[in-house]
């Protein structure tokens, strides 16, 4: 229509209306463009605040998790040390209480990891769509960081946890795993364990007494809990030491957002 308009004007030589035709059509391709990019602006903003919201969300469960997880590796710890102390002479352990904590001393822990949102971020080109620097910074670091799958692998594969095994009949593992082992965290999610609670180990004494006497003759198991420890202590040191890294104790829900 107005190309018509156009040509009817030319011909008829009526050059202000050409002029004002030709500034319609600018005029009209200008708010189309400007309402194209507000409309395209106002997208990438609701994107960017869904993005944020979700990555927060995945942070805080990742930082709680993570001081399950931190807990759960000192009472593996303070187990080995205790188990250590008792071989070594140190103090005095009943047979089932030497057995409970040598068998804690072997557990090893993982942590699922919440990281959908921001691997999406990454999939999809669109991590700049947090524009907070600090938080996009720690964030990246955080889910590059291979360390937390090193802890878990380096203590399901220590030779501490293979010679225990070794030593201690298959049934009384079961016991042991059953009655004092891996338990769930009470409101958390599902998956986070603890070792932190007492336990009475339920098994016929004999047995018990024989594989607490077994532990106590093997002079390997010493020096093995000694490398147990200093990995223990390590892996300790590398988890707290990333918790102030990467800045996840400002990720934790207050106690008036739960």
């Amino acid at each position: 229509m107005i190309l018509s308009r156009v040509i009817h004007h030319v011909k008829n030589q009526q050059w202000t209306a050409v002029f004002l035709d030709f500034v319609i059509v600018v005029a009209g391709v200008f708010i189309g463009v400007q309402l194209g990019n507000w409309n395209e602006a106002r997208v990438e903003r609701v994107a960017a605040a869904k993005f944020h919201e979700r990555l927060l969300a995945d942070m805080q469960t990742e930082a709680v998790n993570y001081e399950y997880l931190e807990a759960y590796y000192r009472a593996v710890k303070d187990a080995a040390e205790t188990t250590y102390r008792s071989l070594d002479g140190d103090i005095d352990l009943s047979d089932a209480q030497l057995l409970v904590n040598a068998f804690r001393a072997s557990q090893y822990n993982w942590m699922e990891r919440h990281r959908a949102t921001f691997d999406e971020l990454v999939a999809s080109g669109n991590l700049d769509l947090i524009a907070d620097t600090r938080l996009r910074t720690s964030v990246a670091g955080y889910y590059g960081a291979t360390f937390l799958e090193e802890i878990a692998q380096d203590s399901k594969h220590s030779e501490y946890r293979a010679a225990f095994r070794k030593i201690v009949p298959p049934d009384l593992q079961l016991a042991l795993t059953e009655q004092c082992g891996d338990k769930q965290v009470e409101g958390a999610w599902t998956g986070t364990f603890t070792l932190d609670y007492p336990c009475k180990l339920d098994w016929p004494e004999e047995a018990v007494a024989s594989a607490a006497s077994a532990l106590r003759s093997d002079d390997a198991l010493v020096p093995l809990l000694r490398l147990r420890i200093a990995n223990l202590a390590s892996m300790n040191f590398t988890m707290e030491s990333n918790y102030f890294a990467f800045d996840l104790g400002s990720f934790k829900p207050n106690d008036t957002d739960k």
